[in-house]
């Protein structure tokens, strides 16, 4: 431990060092494999059992594993299905072929190649625009459909790439995942507190260790690419929002904040949705990651959602008790 460094940090490194790698993480009834489709490999994760399948799309820099504690919470229900995207997780490496209409043909070929359809689908992020995509240009293949991380009009803030400070961060990000790579369990754990937000409450176990895990697994060469691969995210966003509006699927779009007031409480609200399929519910006060920041109010809602496949609640959902 480098000397001078917070109590804070200390008391964090201790904790997380008690933390298990991944491996000991994943439930031993999962199924972890590989499936060919559209021209390359990609990693799997299954919940499995004789039940409806639900396919979990993860955000541009993420990987499957960042949906290990939403799976656990569901596979009850579902027989929830993780795939890393290209280059990402343990995915074929594809840096010079990367982009939306890549990503929106990987799943729909994945939902083809392991007979999924018509599946339930969750996106987050970029996860969440591939899901509007697929779902928009074939309805077959798509039950209904959860898309969190949703920016203000649809679109996806990208304006935020250019600033002084991102630029700084991306840098120090970049190197710390180079770092990253050749270190132990142990020395990831301890390093990756610096990657977390001033302030931030320490994540717990199972979303902790499969961000890092995650991060790990990232081809570099993506990562480099990041400032005109946000870039292109921004300028699709009309595309995204022209798709919505020919999705038929029972659909819900949460909300959250891209600067998020820390100094009050966290809720949640409906909002008025001009088409009869399409659900908006918004997190206040709550940041990007909404699955991490609010995990249990997320779950109840996504869960009531797909149970009712598109009976919207005119009354609008459970207000929960957010103390």
């Amino acid at each position: 431990m480098t000397q001078g460094r917070e109590p804070g940090l200390l008391d964090r490194a201790q904790a997380v060092g008690g933390y298990r790698p991944i491996g000991e993480l994943l439930p031993s009834t999962w199924s972890e494999g590989a499936v060919c489709a559209n021209g390359i490999r990609h990693h799997t994760y299954r919940t499995g059992g004789a039940k409806p399948p639900l396919l979990l799309l993860h955000g541009f820099l993420e990987g499957a594993l960042s949906w290990l504690r939403t799976a656990r919470a569901l596979e009850s229900e579902y027989d929830v299905v993780m795939v890393d995207a290209r280059s990402h997780g343990l995915s074929e490496r594809t840096p010079d072929h990367f982009s939306q209409d890549l990503l929106t043909d990987d799943a729909v070929a994945i939902l083809r190649a392991m007979k999924l359809a018509p599946c339930r689908m969750l996106g987050f992020s970029q996860g969440g625009a591939t899901g509007i995509h697929v779902a928009a240009g074939h309805p077959e293949l798509v039950h209904s459909l959860v898309v969190a991380g949703w920016g203000e009009g649809g679109e996806v803030r990208t304006d935020f790439t250019q600033s002084e400070g991102y630029q700084a961060w991306y840098r120090g990000y970049l190197s710390w995942l180079e770092a990253l790579k050749a270190q132990s369990h142990e020395e990831r754990m301890v390093s990756a507190l610096e990657q977390l937000p001033p302030g931030a409450p320490l994540l717990p176990e199972d979303e902790y260790v499969p961000w890092v895990e995650d991060c790990a697994r990232l081809d570099l060469d993506l990562v480099r690419l990041g400032d005109k691969l946000w870039a292109d995210v921004g300028q699709r966003g009309a595309e995204m929002v022209a798709d919505l509006r020919q999705v038929a699927c029972p659909t819900m779009i949460v909300k959250s904040e891209m600067f998020p007031r820390r100094d009050a409480p966290p809720g949640m609200r409906e909002e008025q949705s001009d088409q009869p399929n399409v659900r908006i519910v918004r997190f206040t006060n709550t940041g990007h990651l909404i699955h991490r920041e609010q995990f249990d109010h997320f779950i109840a809602l996504v869960r009531d959602f797909f149970s009712k496949a598109g009976r919207f609640a005119t009354a609008g959902p459970p207000q929960p008790d957010w103390a």
